[in-house]
């Protein structure tokens, strides 16, 4: 195990006792409490309201990604794990994600939590975890929309599924209930329009590059009424032209890899949530 590792290891271990006085001695913070109508801001009565300018940055945004045929992204994310108490640790990975419409599909990650390879070639999805070199593969459905699908439905995790459910769904702004164009901003040097969201317990935010393209470069979500707030965080590269071989999306097993069953084959459309 990595210095850093275990020094994370250790954290996660000594943080309840490290807190554990504070939280007896001290009254409970305005974080631990159940919000109330008193704490609702004067926005949260336009609820259900989208307006139109941030509308049509999310309708132009829908249309670039359904257009998109072939490209790849590589994504830098941190995400906020809470500890006991309240105590918050930033991990950060690397994703990479190649597709080929409608039914190829690469993503591997790398990072401070877990390292993962997930190959989808149009009739089977595999998850490689090379740390401890175990796979799993699942009948999955024939299109990547279908298995956006799925995968959303049945509340499996994988990244940057958002910006996929956006292309093949357009459903970004069910349960929303303000959404505004925050203003103008710079990532990575690309001009982009700010937007801001707010549902029932998830503040979110999207920066759109502004012009033809119009793609996602960067995501913030914020999980309200938890303690610590925790935050996901993506910032992402396009690449519309990339090099990408045939054998990325096909899967052979590394050298003394183990193949472990995967749960109820839930991708082949049954099984348990």
């Amino acid at each position: 195990m990595s210095t850093q590792a275990a020094n994370r290891t250790w954290l996660r271990l000594v943080t309840p006792g490290i807190f554990l006085a504070l939280a007896c001695a001290s009254p409970a913070t305005a974080q631990d409490a159940t919000p109330s109508n008193a704490d609702t801001t004067a926005v949260l009565d336009t609820s259900g309201v989208i307006t139109a300018q941030a509308q049509a940055v999310l309708d132009r945004m829908t249309a670039s990604l359904k257009s998109l045929k072939r490209y790849s992204i590589t994504a830098q994310i941190s995400r906020d794990e809470v500890l006991p108490y309240g105590y918050k640790l930033q991990n950060n990975e690397t994703a990479q994600l190649w597709v080929e419409a409608p039914n190829k599909l690469r993503v591997e990650v790398k990072g401070d939590v877990k390292n993962r390879t997930y190959i989808y070639d149009g009739s089977q999805l595999t998850m490689l975890v090379p740390d401890i070199n175990v796979y799993s593969s699942s009948p999955a459905p024939g299109t990547i929309g279908e298995l956006v699908g799925v995968l959303l439905d049945h509340g499996i995790e994988m990244p940057l599924i958002d910006m996929l459910r956006q292309g093949y769904r357009g459903d970004l702004t069910t349960d929303v209930r303000v959404g505004i164009v925050a203003g103008d901003s710079v990532v990575d040097g690309v001009p982009t329009d700010h937007l801001a969201f707010r549902q029932a317990d998830v503040d979110w935010q999207l920066w759109v590059e502004k012009g033809e393209r119009a793609l996602p470069r960067k995501l913030l979500i914020t999980t309200r009424y938890e303690i610590g707030d925790p935050q996901y965080q993506a910032i992402l590269a396009w690449n519309l032209k990339p090099d990408i071989s045939a054998k990325s999306f096909t899967f052979t097993p590394p050298a003394g890899a183990t193949k472990i069953p995967y749960r109820a084959n839930v991708l082949a459309g049954g099984g348990e949530k």
